[in-house]
């Protein structure tokens, strides 16, 4: 069972009996898509005609894929075949679960940094992988450092998966180690993996890195794309994975087995929403950065409270100590009284109990105020 869905029915029943609860929970941005994405939706539903109602190409549309090699090129700095090493998928967790059954046997290693995204820990399990957990520091950020993967490496390492900017952490990983993580391993013939579904919410300077940008041609460089944040399109499932070609016929046995193809009309939605790149995601920097702020400010004024500030994502990482209930039960006690929801540290690694994690992008700026009084309130601010 995800470790939120718990949570979200406890959230449900208490709304439903009046209970006012305010979520900082999932990972949904406050911002729905852009405007000229829905007017392109609204014209396919007359232009399309039978094309919009039937399977499309395994890979997803041609329009879609040739997009998506656009927003590579200008974005990413990264040159792809739209045609060989492009595979669109519904949502990037449907990529990593596609690529985890395209290169896994059983028994294989992966190793993801922890606190982890458990999404990718389930994903593993599933597919009769063993996961490698790679400890990393809140004193050092949170960041991922070659030296700590060399740690975890073993004869069965099948791959390594970097998320930049992190979720759960919101780490801005430092570029020189991606770039030292993705050579090493690479050249050992290690698969290394970056899921860049938060690629553009990057503060205070920091700059995302995909490894693909400047290693050299390699056949175990993967890239897991998602539209779901950067355009405020989590509903629509779109994701999309970049890979050697040859990698790339193998993961599309796999996507025609479970999925077959993303949903046409939600391709044409992405194909017009990735029009807007980077600039419709950009203009919500400004506005994610200020609740950064308004999240330290209680952070500061509790003494309960700290958080070794980041740089990237939608979230914080906030470790909870001294206060006065069994961390175990902090986040049903935060539910229940201070009616805001937020996800245990547990769910990212049993040895983060002291932490719950923030998302200070997932609710409208007057609901998050609120939110923010009443763990201020808790927590004595």
């Amino acid at each position: 069972m995800p470790p939120i869905d718990a949570l979200n029915t406890r959230m449900a029943e208490l709304n439903a009996a009046g209970g006012d609860v305010i979520s900082l929970g999932q990972s949904v941005p406050f911002f729905g898509p852009p405007p000229e994405m829905v007017e392109a939706v609204r014209d396919a539903l007359d232009s399309f005609g039978p094309r919009l109602h039937t399977y499309g190409p395994d890979a997803g549309i041609p329009e879609l894929r040739q997009a998506l090699a656009r927003k590579l090129s200008d974005f990413n700095n990264v040159e792809v075949d739209p045609d060989s090493q492009l595979l669109v998928t519904p949502g990037s967790n449907q990529a990593f679960m596609v690529t985890m059954m395209t290169i896994l046997d059983p028994g294989d290693e992966v190793a993801i940094a922890s606190p982890y995204y458990f999404n990718h820990h389930m994903a593993i399990e599933l597919c009769q992988g063993a996961v490698r957990e790679i400890p990393l520091s809140e004193e050092d950020g949170f960041q991922m450092r070659l030296e700590d993967v060399e740690r975890v490496i073993t004869p069965r390492t099948k791959a390594v998966v970097i998320i930049s900017p992190n979720n759960p952490t919101g780490t801005v990983y430092d570029p020189d180690e991606v770039m030292a993580i993705a050579r090493s391993l690479t050249e050992r013939g290690i698969y290394v993996i970056t899921d860049d579904a938060y690629e553009v919410f990057c503060y205070d300077g920091a700059e995302h890195t995909d490894p693909m940008s400047a290693v050299e041609s390699s056949e175990y460089l993967v890239t897991l794309g998602s539209l779901s944040k950067t355009l405020g399109m989590t509903g629509w499932r779109i994701g999309y994975m970049v890979a050697d070609p040859g990698l790339i016929r193998q993961a599309l046995k796999v996507q025609d087995a479970t999925a077959i193809c993303a949903p046409i009309i939600a391709q044409v939605a992405a194909t017009a929403a990735l029009e807007q790149m980077p600039a419709y995601p950009m203009g919500m920097i400004e506005e994610l950065d200020e609740r950064r702020d308004m999240l330290q400010s209680v952070v500061v004024e509790s003494p309960a409270l700290h958080w070794q500030r980041t740089n990237g994502a939608l979230f914080a990482m906030v470790r909870a100590d001294a206060v006065g209930s069994d961390r175990r039960e902090l986040e049903s006690e935060l539910l229940e009284n201070a009616h805001v929801l937020t996800v245990p540290g547990r769910a990212f690694g049993t040895q983060w109990s002291d932490f719950i994690r923030i998302s200070y992008g997932c609710s409208p700026r007057d609901r998050y105020e609120v939110a923010l009084e009443r763990l201020a309130d808790f927590f004595g601010g």
